[in-house]
């Protein structure tokens, strides 16, 4: 693996480290990455989920998929480093992927919301 990133992850709900990590974007799969976990403190629950989705999905039982994967939100999971969220998580041993989501921006968050705003005020108006 060329380019490998080191950085954590991290519950924002819980404002906890759980992995020390180092990984690689993918070249075929936008938002996708790869790589090693270095070190490892998922809470019981959580390690338990994580390895629940992976055999779920090993084994294609979809209808119980959601249900896990809405857990495994409630731990608001991202990469310290850059506050990207990370979801999809898979762990196999010490390999481990995710996809990212966009690092929230306060200031866009702002912005959309007046846009929002202004969009209602102006709806009201017609």
């Amino acid at each position: 693996m060329a380019d490998l990133i080191a950085d954590y992850i991290v519950s924002g709900s819980r404002n906890e480290r759980y992995a020390r990590i180092e990984y690689a974007h993918s070249r075929e799969l936008e938002d996708y990455c790869h790589g090693n976990v270095l070190e490892r403190q998922f809470p019981e629950r959580l390690a338990w989920l994580l390895n629940e989705y992976e055999q779920l999905v090993q084994h294609f039982v979809v209808t119980l998929m959601d249900d896990v994967e809405e857990e495994i939100q409630t731990y608001d999971l991202h990469l310290e480093s850059t506050g990207q969220r990370i979801y999809t998580i898979m762990l196999f041993d010490d390999q481990i992927s995710f996809f990212l989501l966009p690092a929230f921006d306060e200031e866009d968050a702002r912005w959309n919301e007046e846009t929002l705003d202004e969009s209602i005020d102006s709806s009201e108006k017609s």
